[in-house]
């Protein structure tokens, strides 16, 4: 096992009160070498506050998260350095993530360098090597960010999320600023690299198309709750909790015939998302659900296993 995820949980005290945020609740997953697994969910649910924790820019409030079997957040500086070394973050917007005062191939050596990876003229070599495993002319290493097009500079966040020869790629809606006929393009590539090279992605996205395309497995959260996990197959096809259902009903069909049926049957949730600092008592999804009844309103469900799924409702479909 690759990503131990166990029972983690993310407060955020609230300035000038005392009351504090949940963005994460009692979360648990695993992360298997080579496997790809998407974390989905309405904006706020706490799918990226669980990509910075894994990353370690943050610590988690309680629970722990293990990689190869030893603790993320150890303050043992070897420990560190290895750990950012194999687990790299690519983030939604690559504007605000790559040093506007730096060249491409600059923001690319840097990280190289850091991590010794390289010396002398090899480092140069290297940084045209991943420039083109992302389908990056090596000609454009001497452009700045803004001289790039939105597709370029995500290509290049990924090229330098490579430099440190990482073996789990967090990948936090890195998508969802691009035009749909370049999301194709970047999903194409991650695609690529993961056969070509073996990693290990947590793919984070709102969008269900975009999970379906490159995730093996699926979770899907909300209010900083893990609902359900299973796998693409059977997420998709056959999803156990009400919320994972309305989601679904909500991604479009290409088909016109399709899309019209899809209409009329389509699951419109009514109501906006509970605060994270007020969550309803029981089941925190029942202000939304068709289906609550007197038990999601006292009891909160707890994640279990329907063959091979898992699933957190007291009535499951």
């Amino acid at each position: 096992m690759t990503l131990k995820i166990d029972n983690v949980g993310k407060q955020y005290k609230v300035r000038a009160s005392k009351a504090s945020i949940n963005a994460l609740n009692g979360v648990s997953v695993d992360l298997q070498v080579g496997q790809t697994l998407g974390i989905v969910g309405e904006s706020g649910c706490g799918k990226s506050t669980l990509a910075r924790l894994i990353v370690g820019l943050e610590k988690p409030t309680n629970g722990q998260i293990t990689w190869r079997e030893k603790p993320i957040g150890n303050k043992d500086s070897t420990t560190l350095k290895s750990h950012h070394s194999n687990i790299q973050l690519v983030f939604q917007d690559p504007y605000s993530s790559l040093n506007p005062r730096q060249k491409i191939g600059q923001c690319i050596s840097e990280v190289i360098k850091t991590h010794k990876l390289r010396a002398g003229s090899e480092i140069q070599k290297r940084v045209e090597q991943l420039l083109l495993e992302v389908g990056i002319s090596p000609d454009l290493q001497h452009r700045y960010p803004h001289q790039l097009s939105g597709g370029q500079r995500q290509r290049v966040s990924i090229a330098r999320a490579l430099a440190s020869e990482p073996d789990l790629l967090i990948l936090d809606e890195p998508v969802s600023a691009l035009d749909v006929s370049v999301q194709a393009q970047i999903l194409n590539l991650l695609d690529d690299l993961r056969e070509k090279f073996g990693f290990s992605y947590l793919f984070v996205a709102h969008d269900l198309s975009v999970v379906s395309h490159i995730s093996a497995r699926v979770a899907v959260m909300y209010l900083g709750k893990i609902v359900e996990i299973g796998t693409r197959e059977e997420i998709f096809n056959n999803p156990k909790h009400p919320y994972t259902k309305a989601l679904i009903s909500a991604v479009p069909l290409a088909n016109p015939k399709q899309e019209r049926i899809r209409k009329q049957t389509r699951i419109v949730l009514t109501g906006d998302v509970p605060s994270p600092a007020n969550p309803p008592s029981g089941c925190r999804f029942r202000t939304r659900c068709w289906k609550a009844q007197e038990a999601c309103t006292t009891t909160e469900p707890a994640l279990i296993t329907l063959g091979k799924q898992q699933v957190a409702c007291h009535f499951p479909e």
